[in-house]
């Protein structure tokens, strides 16, 4: 009897243990339940009830040794060999596209596929007259738009798909009324292509559905495309699509839809080009400006909106969109106002230097960390200032104004410790010193040596970088890194070697156009000898002449070795009395060079004579300056 106790004990015990596995197990399976609606989507919990195991009495307690077991929970779970090729995760997305997404768009193609040769059958066979057929396609449109209505909230994309086929079906069928069967005249047929849209650009909203306001959008950039008539009616085309470019703008400062933004940017670009190259004549011009400008204004607004009203850092988006909406302007503007305005093109460009100034104030007001839009503005404005310039004035002013911006570019960049304005003042820089070589160099005809134009202008670029370099001296701060890429010493070292190159080009130039108006005159003499000699019969021995202006080159060339000569000294005594290394190896590298050209070519041009003497003075000047440094070496160590 005892035996059949313990023996009904232990039954009863392995029961209550396969019964808590049973609701342990049950309750796992309730949270992998919930874990997949969720990820469904689906709002509502099904409930699960599991089975439940109701077990006999149980008899006195006794005390029985049973197997321990561990908690279901924190045993591991079986789970499927993914595919070795692709991640779960990644293949359960690929099979959702395709199958959720990609599946329903084909389906929606083929379905309107399916509908279009059914009704073009009953079209070709007169079932249905051309009324019937518009309101087909309405009803159908319609009927669509209910569904979408009715799917979007519990199942999202399809529902998007579902409503965009329906607004697709209501463009299409108010066009065919309009262009095919002349049901409708104009005026009807695009107030209700922009009902339409209005609509579709509502349910977007209420949906959250960016695919739904691009068909809407697309749809509605098209109509004017749609109904048109081959008429010029600018006036109800750009207003249409002023309006269409503010329903843009009011959903911007709610919603982040980018490729919104882009698409009606597009739209407009492209609609206001094709009625331009079609209708644009001067009579239009006020109104035409007036719409550019509005429609540059929305955009400039639209693509900036939505970061300022929500204090949200800015990416690259809205700089290309705002980039795009400027130059596209401004070069629509150009080729209209150009030439018969051209006086004004530089105050123009000025406008839009004030304009993007404006921007970057507000935006480093309202949103002081976005120091990437903060810039990009700030180089837009600078960016039509520098295009003002040349557009506004003529010659070698623009040389000086582009050096005086440089100068006032890299003075911000130091002070706000922003590397961006110094790159771009010293690029700038650069652009006026390769325009001052090789655009501006140029001597008129009548020009006197040293006093003309061009060295006025080569004069006020030196002067201006010498004065940079000891004002971005005053201006350096003590917390900058001696390794900062353009750090104040780099560029102060760059200023200055511009200045003493510009220097060295500049008076070598005007040494070699003297000794060139001293060849021009004494041909300019020696043609009219010829021709006075000529007229009386006499003859002349050109040889001579060749002789006298190769004289003149050598003198020009000679002339031109000592000023490199004397100035590379001046450098080294500069260099040793400021106790500045780079001078000093500047001015012997020119030093080296004169010596060099001297020595090389120069003597060789001369005659015996000036040879002897030239030659003679080279060794004494170079000994002296040898025993100079024999001389005072210690000190000249210690300078060094």
């Amino acid at each position: 009897m005892s035996n059949e106790n313990n023996y009904s004990e232990e039954i009863i015990s392995s029961l209550n243990v396969i019964n808590s596995a049973i609701s342990d197990l049950n309750q796992k399976i309730e949270l992998q339940n919930e874990r997949i609606l969720r990820l469904e989507g689906v709002q509502e919990k099904v409930a699960i009830v599991p089975p439940t195991y109701v077990a006999p009495p149980a008899p006195a307690p006794v005390s029985v040794s049973q197997p321990t077991y561990q908690n279901i929970e924190s045993q591991p779970t079986f789970q499927p060999t993914p595919n070795q090729n692709l991640p779960v995760s990644e293949k359960s997305n690929l099979e959702e596209n395709i199958g959720g997404k990609w599946f329903a768009r084909i389906g929606m193609a083929a379905l309107v596929l399916g509908v279009s040769f059914f009704l073009k059958y009953a079209f070709d066979n007169n079932w249905i007259g051309e009324a019937g057929r518009v309101m087909i396609g309405i009803i159908a449109g319609i009927a669509l738009l209910g569904l979408g209505e009715k799917f979007i909230r519990k199942y999202f994309v399809y529902g998007q798909l579902i409503s965009g086929g329906g607004l697709a079906v209501l463009y299409l069928s108010i066009f065919v009324a309009f262009d095919s069967y002349h049901l409708i005249s104009q005026i009807p047929a695009f107030l209700i292509m922009t009902l339409i849209t209005a609509v579709g650009i509502v349910l977007s909203i209420r949906y959250d559905a960016i695919s739904l306001v691009i068909v809407s959008t697309l749809g509605g950039f098209l109509t004017p495309f749609l109904v048109s008539t081959g008429e010029n009616n600018e006036v109800e085309l750009f207003s249409y699509i002023l309006i269409l470019d503010l329903a843009i703008l009011a959903i911007s400062m709610f919603k982040k839809w980018r490729w919104l933004n882009i698409l009606g940017f597009f739209g407009t670009v492209l609609v206001f080009l094709s009625w331009s190259g079609r209708f644009y004549n001067e009579d239009e011009l006020f109104v035409t400006m007036l719409f550019l400008t509005l429609f540059f204004i929305t955009y400039s607004i639209s693509s900036l909106v939505y970061n300022l009203v929500r204090n949200e850092k800015s990416s690259g988006v809205e700089q290309t969109l705002t980039l795009m909406a400027g130059v596209i302007f401004f070069a629509s503007s150009y080729a209209m106002l150009n030439p018969s305005y051209h006086v004004f093109m530089g105050f123009f460009a000025l406008i839009m230097a004030i304009y993007y100034f404006l921007w970057a104030y507000l935006v480093r007001a309202i949103t002081p960390d976005d120091e990437n839009l903060y810039s990009f503005l700030a180089f837009l404005t600078v960016g039509f200032i520098t295009l003002a310039i040349p557009l506004q004035f003529e010659g070698k002013i623009i040389s000086i104004g582009w050096a005086i911006e440089a100068v006032i570019m890299i003075i911000l960049g130091i002070k706000t410790e922003k590397v961006a304005f110094k790159a771009f003042g010293t690029f700038m820089f650069g652009l006026a010193t390769m325009r001052l070589l090789f655009v501006d160099s140029e001597h008129g005809n009548k020009d006197m040596v040293l006093l003309n134009e061009v060295m006025f202008t080569y004069f006020i670029v030196i002067i201006l970088a010498y004065a940079s370099a000891y004002i971005f001296r005053l201006f350096s701060s003590d917390t900058e890194e001696k390794n900062d890429f353009l750090a104040t010493k780099q560029l102060i070292a760059l200023f200055l070697i511009a200045a003493n190159f510009l220097t060295v080009f500049s008076l070598s130039r005007e040494i070699t156009y003297k000794y060139d108006q001293d060849k021009r005159a004494y041909q300019l003499q020696e043609e009219k000898r010829y021709t006075e000699n000529v007229r009386t019969g006499k003859t002349q021995d050109s040889s001579y002449m060749y002789e006298k202006l190769d004289k003149i080159d050598s003198k020009s060339s000679v002339s031109l070795s000592l000023f490199w000569l004397f100035y590379g000294i001046i450098l080294v005594v500069v260099g040793f009395l400021a106790r500045i290394k780079g001078v000093r190896i500047g001015g012997l590298l020119l030093f080296t060079l004169a010596i060099l050209k001297l020595f090389f070519y120069d003597l060789w041009s001369m005659g015996t004579l000036y040879r002897i003497i030239s030659s003679m003075s080279l060794g004494v000047v170079l000994l002296t300056i040898s025993f100079a440094y024999q001389k005072y070496k210690d000190k000249i160590k210690e300078i060094i």
